[in-house]
């Protein structure tokens, strides 16, 4: 089966590309073209579950702000009147509000609507101010035509975090993944007996790891429901720490499985080590109160090294799907506005 991204590459180059050169001649330079923003389809993972919603031939056509008032609503007209009702045996859509599908928009405003930022980030707090997962939102997909170059630049310059922001950030997660939402919560309150607590730490404990596997590739991570998917095809690393964690998953012993989370440490410590962030971790016997931590030793070491500035911020982990949630409420087109309450649900 075609994936999104091919199907919507071809739709570019055979169909869309075609219509713009012949409707807009002089400003076809001026004009770019991507598969880019949310959706399965973006990170090459639609599959036939996709396709029941906001699904379809894709084309994010883009202009320069500064060409806003003279091509803005001349693109629309043409993608919606110049362009056919299916490709293939897909529909093509043309009406939705949340960048989906064929739309058209500002390259500023693309990078605004889904990063909530006026300008690119130039300072190291800049970056703390940006959501992971909408940063892979807007560098992911694919660009298929870039006339002034706008566009590329502006991915190539959020293709990935300045150093030690990337450092920060896996301090944080070194911090998280060995305390508050690892090892240590897993093992006191499965020592209460309280099962619920335990497995809601146990999966935090999970996506922590995870989230830390991504940082270390130097790789974005998606949202919650692509992690385990993703990081799986991670190039290192993971050959060790996915068959731990799969063992963990196995596991019924909640003893056994904090043995095992405490020794996924040390794997993920030592390769923080090989990066050069911190000294080889000193491996010590397991302790029932979890003091020892040796991702919590790493995370300390990496916050002696940062610039102070960086030390108390924290990231932002507002993503952009708080905002779009609201939009598709009203879009008459979501799959959810085809259920039986929908009437019973009007915009004040």
């Amino acid at each position: 089966m075609a994936t999104g991204i091919e199907i919507s590459t071809n739709f570019i180059n055979e169909i869309v590309l075609p219509v713009l050169k012949k409707e807009l001649p002089a400003d076809y330079g001026r004009l770019a073209v991507a598969i880019v923003g949310t959706g399965s389809e973006i990170l090459g993972l639609d599959d036939e579950i996709s396709r029941d919603h906001h699904w379809g031939p894709r084309a994010n056509v883009m202009y320069l702000r500064a060409d806003e008032a003279r091509l803005g609503k001349r693109l629309q007209t043409i993608l919606q009147t110049k362009l056919p009702k299916t490709y293939l045996q897909y529909e093509v859509h043309t009406d939705l509000q949340s960048m989906i599908s064929v739309c058209t928009t500002g390259v500023e405003d693309f990078f605004e609507t889904i990063l909530n930022i006026d300008r690119l980030p130039e300072r190291d707090l800049d970056w703390l101010k940006l959501c992971e997962v909408d940063l892979l939102h807007v560098t992911a997909g694919k660009v298929v035509y870039d006339g002034p170059g706008e566009l590329t630049r502006y991915r190539q310059h959020l293709a990935y975090y300045p150093d030690n922001v990337w450092k920060k950030r896996v301090a944080d997660r070194c911090a998280y993944a060995a305390h508050r939402e690892g090892a240590y919560n897993v093992q006191r309150s499965s020592k209460r007996n309280d099962e619920i607590t335990s497995t809601m730490y146990l999966e935090q404990a999970f996506k922590r790891i995870i989230e830390l596997c991504f940082l270390l590739n130097k790789q974005y991570a998606p949202y919650t429901k692509w992690l385990n998917r993703t990081y799986r095809r991670l190039p290192k690393y993971v050959d060790r720490i996915t068959p731990a964690l799969d063992d963990i998953m196995a596991e019924t012993v909640w003893k056994q499985r904090v043995i095992k989370l405490a020794e996924v440490q040390y794997v993920l410590a030592d390769a923080v080590a090989d990066l050069g962030l911190t000294r080889k971790p000193v491996r010590r016997p397991f302790d029932e109160g979890m003091t020892v931590a040796p991702l919590y030793e790493s995370a300390a070491e990496i916050y002696s090294h940062l610039p102070a500035e960086l030390f108390y911020p924290s990231f932002s982990t507002v993503e952009y799907w708080e905002r779009l949630a609201r939009q598709v409420l009203f879009d008459t087109s979501d799959f959810f506005q085809k259920r039986v309450f929908q009437e019973e649900i009007k915009p004040a």
